[in-house]
Formats: C-alpha cells, sequence, structure tokens
C-alpha cells in the first residue's frame, strides 16, 4: 500500500499538487539564485530548503535537478548542491560563444520565422517591460531569446544556444541586478528587435543583437569586478 493510499496524505510525484509544488520551488530557488538572494557556493540542503519553503523533499529535489540542467546549480562529489558560481572566465567565453553564434541563428530564423512567433515574441517583450521581479525578468528573456533561435530551424545550432541562454541568465541576473536603467536599455532593445523582425531584416537584427549581447557583457562584468 501506497503512502497515500494509507491515508498519510503523502502526495506521488506524478500529482498535480506535486507539478504545482515543483513549479514554485523551481521558480523560488532561481529568483534567490538569480539575485544573490542566495550566493555562489552556497550549499542546497534539500531537508533545510523543503522547511524554509514549507513542501516536501521531493519538488526540492527536482527542482535542483532543473535548475543543474539551467547551470544555475552544481551538484558537487562531497558538498551535494550548491549554488554555481559566476566567473569572469566562464561570462567571457559564453559571450564569445555567443557573439559568434546567434548572427548564424538569425540568418536562418529570419527567413523562416512565422508571423504568430513574431507576435509571441513581441508579447514577452511586452511582458518583460511591465515585470517588477527581476528573476522573472530573466526567465521571460531567456523565452525571448529562445523563441527567436527556434525559428532557425536548426537543432545542433539551438541545441548549443539553449545551453549558453542557461548559462547567460545567472550573468543576466548580474547584470539587471539592482539596475533599472540596464533593464529599461534592454526593453528597448528587445522591442526593436521584434521590430527587425517585422520587417524581415536580417542585418538589423543582427546589429542590434550585437549591441545587447555588448551591453550584458560589459554590465555582469562590472558588477563582477566591484563585487570582486
Amino acid at each position: 500500500m501506497s503512502a497515500t493510499e494509507s491515508g498519510t496524505g503523502v502526495l506521488r510525484l506524478g500529482s498535480p499538487a506535486i507539478r504545482t509544488a515543483h513549479r514554485t520551488v523551481t521558480d523560488r530557488l532561481r529568483q534567490a539564485i538569480v539575485t544573490g538572494e542566495l550566493p555562489a557556493g552556497t550549499r542546497l540542503i534539500q531537508a533545510d530548503l523543503a522547511q524554509s519553503l514549507e513542501v516536501s523533499v521531493t519538488p526540492v529535489r527536482e527542482a535542483l535537478r532543473d535548475l543543474a540542467s539551467e547551470g544555475l546549480v552544481d551538484f558537487d562529489a562531497f558538498r551535494g548542491a550548491v549554488v554555481h558560481p559566476a566567473t569572469v572566465e566562464e561570462l567571457d567565453e559564453v559571450y564569445e560563444l555567443r557573439q559568434i553564434l546567434v548572427p548564424i541563428a538569425i540568418r536562418a530564423s529570419v527567413e523562416q520565422i512565422s508571423d504568430a512567433d513574431i507576435e509571441r515574441a513581441a508579447q514577452l517583450a511586452a511582458a518583460m517591460k511591465a515585470e517588477k521581479d527581476p528573476a522573472e525578468w530573466v526567465h521571460l528573456n531567456r523565452q525571448f531569446h529562445c523563441l527567436l533561435d527556434e525559428a532557425a530551424n536548426r537543432p545542433r545550432l539551438q541545441e548549443i544556444l539553449a545551453r549558453l541562454a542557461d548559462l547567460s541568465s545567472l550573468y543576466v541576473g548580474v547584470a539587471v541586478s539592482g539596475q533599472k536603467t540596464r533593464r529599461q536599455r534592454a526593453d528597448r532593445d528587445h522591442a526593436a528587435i521584434v521590430a527587425a523582425y517585422k520587417s524581415r531584416d536580417a542585418d538589423k537584427v543582427i546589429e542590434i543583437s550585437m549591441r545587447h549581447l555588448e551591453d550584458t557583457l560589459g554590465a555582469a562584468r562590472r558588477h563582477l569586478a566591484e563585487r570582486g
């Protein structure tokens, strides 16, 4: 007899309530990592997190796995789950690769993107502009850029860019944390990118996107330097 069947109230992993808890815990932990509430190197002890978030250990365990796939959490053989450290070296490498690959994806996506996908990108850009929570803004930002990358219909390129976007989330969070003007510039860039896609102007999309990446890279570098 399972725990649920015996009347203890323990939920199965596949139940809607567990899935909701999983999403909630994932979002809360992502917010804490991206905003620095949980600093780099912090040990993420499942039982302690479950107690503080008032959930069972199961959604915490699943959330940590999801965040590990996004590059925000590392699993150490001795310390268990820890918050992934943001470093200038990783930042530079990730953005160097994005600056090489993004123009390739843009040229392919401008040719193939549907009007529906452009409209969805416009909706995400508007949602970011209205969003107050910096962690949710970072999450929407990732969706925005991944949507446009997916329109290229280049599966292997998309897979690489998605992984880079996951790693970038931590640095995007660093770049916009407490930086209202940085977010405002990014929001203007997103609107301009959507307009260039509507015009099917690949050169314009690339121009704006490269400036956008450089702006984020510079802001993240400055923040990491100040943090020491």
